[in-house]
């Protein structure tokens, strides 16, 4: 068989469609396992993630609303089960991509879903990194007159966006390398390119 033909003979729309419908319910499958493990170790992970606050005496979080502590427990469980189901879910996508690859690029799957994995918790490693610094500057606001009384659930939603989003940014060379794979970018465009990508 040549190197230069897929595995896998043509597929119809609607059978790649069926694919992706398969591959997108095991994500899910997945992810609702994972944030369901996350709920159980949802208040070990709301400690870790206020630990910027302990540093800071006087400094006091409010739940200004009934349901704020469950609602901030279950947001935790999500983002929680995002990451830990981040492996899977990376592999059911790049699993589905590779019914379109070559031979010798479907290698490229596995270790695709492990740099992918990686990288994303490596953004969120340095989320918690900068978190410190993010708290001291946005409590530097307050003044004699003026008091910081931060709501609890709108600082986690602060936090979890925050990693979610370096998560995110941190997947952009795992990006840009399958965009130059494909010729929908190339090294001239990204040099020419690169101050606007830097502010973006």
């Amino acid at each position: 068989m040549s190197e230069e033909t897929p595995l896998t003979p043509a597929q119809t729309f609607l059978e790649h469609l069926d694919e992706l419908r398969g591959a997108i319910i095991r994500a899910l499958i997945g992810l609702v396992v994972m944030c369901v493990a996350g709920y159980f170790i949802a208040d070990y992970l709301q400690d870790l993630l206020l630990f910027s606050f302990r540093t800071h005496q006087g400094t006091q979080l409010a739940l200004i609303a009934p349901a704020e502590g469950f609602i901030v427990k279950l947001k935790i469980s999500v983002v929680a089960g995002i990451f830990l189901a981040s492996p899977w879910v990376f592999y059911q996508i790049w699993h589905f991509v590779a019914e379109g690859l070559y031979p010798h690029e479907r290698k490229m799957v596995l270790p695709v879903v492990f740099f992918s994995t990686m990288l994303f918790l490596a953004g969120a490693a340095f989320a918690y990194m900068v978190l410190p610094w993010a708290v001291d500057f946005f409590l530097s606001f307050a003044t004699p007159e003026v008091e910081n009384m931060w709501s609890l659930g709108r600082t986690l939603d602060f936090i979890l966006r925050m990693f979610l989003s370096f998560g995110v940014v941190f997947e952009l060379p795992i990006a840009i390398y399958f965009l130059a794979r494909f010729g929908l970018v190339t090294p001239g465009f990204l040099r020419t390119y690169r101050r606007h990508s830097y502010i973006v």
